[in-house]
């Protein structure tokens, strides 16, 4: 789905970003230009990259599912 459309970035990318050390708005700013132009997207974007670090696995934690 498209978050930015001005930018034209996905979810999928902020994803991405996310698993690639984005933490917070600015930094997917710098990385895929989000809320660069017109803003609409802040909260939505906002909401994927939170989503996205709540639902990355915790570093030392063993997936037990995986093993």
């Amino acid at each position: 789905m498209y978050v930015c459309v001005c930018q034209a970035v996905t979810d999928r990318q902020i994803r991405e970003a996310a698993e690639s050390g984005a933490r917070t708005l600015k930094d997917l700013r710098r990385d895929l230009g989000v809320t660069r132009d017109c803003g609409r997207c802040a909260s939505c974007a906002h909401e994927c990259l939170k989503e996205a670090h709540s639902c990355a696995p915790k570093p030392g934690k063993v997936n037990r599912m995986a093993a």
